[in-house]
């Protein structure tokens, strides 16, 4: 062995040296017969796509099949929030049941000898007319 042997490219699988040229057209290794097509080699295939050994479409099912299989509809229903990222907050705020709200409240009796609840309310329109002109 020499020590360009060992600048080279090295087998993923079984550490041997590969052939740049026996790699372009396999992707496989000729010492241990390893397909390197495969996700578990994924960061090697990528090196050699960055070094312009290999060409791989990006679209093939073998290395992208997940990233690729999913629907836009997919991507749009994955929702990313997580509800126990979020403080329930109702625990903590104190809520004052004996809120005044200085509202004016009518005593029953008080509005029952109010002038004019038995009559009719047209009748007591009539009345106000006529008190007004009479004034």
């Amino acid at each position: 062995m020499s020590i360009s042997d060992f600048e080279g490219l090295i087998c993923p699988a079984c550490s041997n040296p590969l052939d740049e040229e026996f790699l372009a057209k396999t992707l496989t290794c000729s010492h241990c017969k390893t397909n390197l097509k495969d996700k578990k080699y994924l960061a090697f295939i990528e090196y050699l796509i960055l070094h312009g050994i290999i060409d791989v479409n990006f679209f093939d099912h073998t290395l992208y099949g997940e990233e690729v299989g999913r629907t836009t509809e997919e991507e749009e229903l994955h929702d990313e929030t997580d509800p126990n990222d979020y403080e329930d907050t109702s625990k903590r705020i104190n809520y004052d049941e004996k809120h005044d709200l200085k509202e004016v409240t009518t005593d029953e009796e008080e509005f029952r000898e109010w002038d004019g609840i038995e009559e009719d309310w047209q009748e007591f329109n009539k009345k106000g007319e006529t008190d007004k002109n009479n004034k």
